[in-house]
């Protein structure tokens, strides 16, 4: 059975992964914090450390899992030093820590490309416009540069629901802004190609079980919408009221880390090559229904 080292197990998409693979692999699992529902073999580690060596002793990994990252734009802005840290750097760390043998799944993001390109595919030039998506192009760098290493870098858009009851993210955020009656704005003006967490994993572990981690970079990602589209149909999934819903556009938020009108990946590289299907928005959400109630 393969060991399974995951990165970021205390963040949405880990805790998500650690569910879905500890059943099916000797999963280890690390985060910078303890929560109430982590898997049972969890380390609590902090990526900006110099050494690794202790991680990876524990794990003794086949194949490493990086989710682990610093999202908040602003926060990156204003921390540059532990977003590239933590979101780059760590990747190098990663491969100096361990063999050849030991492949790497490395989750980056729709950030690394800039404002003017629209559907962006694997082999459009990047060119990040905000630190985020600078420390995310330096990560796939020390991937692209490693040498006979196998890896998969896999660009994508996530929405979900946290396990860690101490974390809100994009989607907890809409329903519990709806849900206390509060002014809810969202942007008309911001294209993304959004997938749930769990359909992300599903596709991770296809890529696992198949053994189709080639040294490539793949778009995972979903159907195109705004960001007012996606709150729409989410809260008319969940029969939520959406009278505090109101239409704002990017371009207002000044005091805010410069972030992309486009954001949308094109994933029918990845689609084609490995014959599978990427599910709708609307079925899509209605899984993330399926969790919320479920929950």
């Amino acid at each position: 059975m393969k060991n399974i080292l995951i990165t970021g197990a205390s963040g949405m998409l880990g805790a998500s992964l650690v569910n879905d693979l500890k059943n099916q692999f000797n999963v280890y699992a690390t985060g910078n914090s303890f929560f109430k529902e982590q898997h049972s073999q969890f380390m609590k580690f902090d990526l900006k450390s110099d050494c690794y060596l202790e991680l990876i002793q524990w794990a003794n990994p086949d194949i490493i899992i990086h989710s682990a990252a610093l999202t908040n734009g602003n926060f990156c802005e204003k921390h540059p030093i532990d977003a590239f840290n933590i979101n780059g750097i760590s990747v190098q760390k990663l491969l100096n820590a361990t063999n050849n043998d030991v492949k790497i799944i490395y989750i980056s993001s729709d950030a690394v490309f800039p404002s003017s390109l629209h559907l962006a595919k694997e082999l459009d030039c990047v060119f990040p416009e905000n630190v985020y998506g600078k420390s995310k192009e330096l990560g796939e760098f020390f991937l692209k540069t490693s040498n006979n290493r196998s890896y998969t870098i896999i660009r994508t858009t996530i929405f979900g629901l946290n396990l860690n009851t101490n974390k809100v993210g994009f989607a907890e955020w809409i329903i519990n802004t709806a849900k206390d009656r509060k002014e809810l704005g969202l942007f008309t003006d911001v294209l993304f190609t959004p997938i749930s967490i769990w359909d992300l994993a599903n596709e991770i572990e296809f890529l696992i079980k198949t053994d189709n981690i080639n040294s490539e970079s793949l778009h995972v990602a979903g159907e195109l919408c705004t960001k007012y589209e996606f709150g729409c149909k989410l809260l008319d999934k969940l029969n939520i009221p959406t009278k505090t819903l109101s239409k704002t556009l990017i371009s207002s938020y000044k005091d805010r880390a410069k972030r992309s009108n486009d954001q949308s990946l094109d994933s029918s590289y990845y689609s084609q090559k490995y014959q599978r299907e990427l599910i709708s928005l609307d079925q899509t959400i209605l899984k993330l229904k399926e969790h919320y109630e479920y929950n």
